[in-house]
């Protein structure tokens, strides 16, 4: 499938939400799966700016992942992006070329758990 890497890229970690997991009686919990991790990923911060006493400011609030288009994360999971842990936010957009129709990238957006 899809192998587009970036040979600059960086390292994320992968936090796969396990389906179905629920605790000793019946209810549905969240519980995490072992670690993925996810190599030579192209990294965009999300910023907004923030009005302050001096003037604006760029505060990340999240970013935007870019993978294989095969790349095993899904809409639940978590994923650890230079130390910050964020969860998936929305659907994982995946793209063909548009030349040949062979799978290239998938874009993962990803928004901070901690705010």
């Amino acid at each position: 499938m899809g192998s587009m890497r970036h040979r600059g890229g960086e390292t994320v970690t992968l936090h796969p939400l396990i389906d179905g997991a629920e605790d000793a009686h019946g209810n549905p919990i969240e519980e995490w799966g072992p670690d993925v991790e996810r190599k030579k990923c192209a990294i965009e911060p999300r910023v907004h700016e923030v009005d302050t006493e001096l003037g604006r400011s760029a505060v990340i609030y999240g970013f935007n992942v870019y993978d294989t288009f095969d790349s095993p994360v899904a809409e639940k999971d978590e994923m650890t992006v230079r130390g910050v842990r964020c969860k998936v936010d929305g659907e994982i957009a995946r793209w063909l070329n548009p030349f040949t129709g062979q799978p290239k990238g998938s874009v993962i957006t990803l928004k901070r758990v901690d705010g």
